[in-house]
């Protein structure tokens, strides 16, 4: 089910709301959905993942498993710990604490561990060099708090996987997904007006906030990052503007709270570029404490978000 979502995009990123909330397993259900399919991967991750064992928390991870013919991208530091016999196509002059990154083919099957690129225009160039070696599909591993890196200039799509791991509060955790699947979907707003290097624009660029708030109009564009600081900026004020334009919804660092303050003084989130969220994948089991009602944690997911919910503990053969 999970790969038959992802097939009308060439890139996807799987973006995960906290360690072991599934992400790996996610994405060992679309490698082995595209080798049912005959579809050519190209592999990458944000960070690194792969390792058997997290090295923060030391719990087990599910090792990555690619067949022959799959193309890989991981920092050199990491090809000994690869068990799968792997042809060096290219390197990218790209480097990481593990090394520069190299773009390799599988000639076996076997087991990979993925180290890549944490800048966007980075991470953009290596998936056009995994889709010139041929390429059919990439699929980038997201890192922890790095929806950044999911934006719609660097992924298509966005699988956004959620777990137990999260908290013990299921419902906390179904609220918190909700809200940032939330911001993954927003709409778009009009144009958007040149700002000059500026940071902001409010019927003119400014350089601040303050600023800007002191300008006329009832939209304010604001280009990087949106976080918490800005928003409690706002929230002080007596006056503030009916809608925000954003880049994209991860550029939207709030937190549920502040959002909701905002939305209930009348303010609105548009974004200049869509991103596309294409399904929340759920995990019932928690690293660190009690699991979740596998049936329960999925409906209520379903009847909080507005796309596919899926279950992927339950597509793959083996846990």
């Amino acid at each position: 089910m999970l790969f038959d979502l992802v097939a009308p995009y060439t890139t996807i990123c799987l973006a995960g709301m906290c360690k072991n909330a599934g992400k790996t397993t996610a994405l060992n259900v679309l490698i082995r959905g595209a080798r049912e399919r005959g579809i050519l991967l190209g592999l990458t991750s944000i960070g690194r993942d792969g390792e058997r064992e997290d090295l923060v928390t030391g719990t087990y991870k599910p090792p990555i498993y690619v067949t022959e013919g799959t193309l890989y991208a991981t920092a050199r530091g990491l090809l000994p710990k690869c068990d799968v016999t792997g042809e060096i196509l290219a390197l990218t002059g790209i480097h990481t604490p593990l090394g520069e990154v190299a773009i390799l083919r599988a000639l076996s099957d076997g087991f990979v561990e993925l180290a890549g690129p944490s800048m966007t225009e980075q991470v953009v160039s290596l998936t056009e060099r995994l889709k010139a070696f041929g390429a059919q599909k990439v699929l980038i591993d997201g890192a922890l708090f790095r929806r950044s890196l999911c934006a719609p200039q660097t992924a298509e799509g966005v699988i956004l996987s959620t777990g137990a791991s999260y908290g013990p509060d299921m419902e906390k955790t179904v609220a918190d997904t909700a809200f940032v699947g939330s911001l993954l979907s927003l709409p778009e707003g009009g144009p958007w007006p040149d700002l000059l290097g500026r940071r902001f624009y409010r019927d003119a660029p400014y350089d601040d906030l303050p600023a800007a708030l002191e300008g006329r109009g009832d939209e304010l564009f604001a280009a990087g990052a949106f976080t918490d600081a800005i928003a409690a900026s706002l929230l002080r004020r007596k006056g503030i503007p009916k809608t925000i334009h954003v880049e994209d919804g991860t550029r939207l660092l709030l937190s549920r709270e502040n959002y909701e303050k905002l939305g209930a003084r009348g303010l609105s989130f548009r974004v200049r570029s869509r991103n596309t969220l294409v399904a929340v994948t759920v995990n019932p089991f928690s690293t660190y404490g009690a699991p979740y009602d596998g049936e329960a944690f999925l409906r209520r997911m379903q009847e909080n978000v507005t796309v596919p919910v899926v279950n992927v503990q339950k597509e793959l053969p083996w846990n």
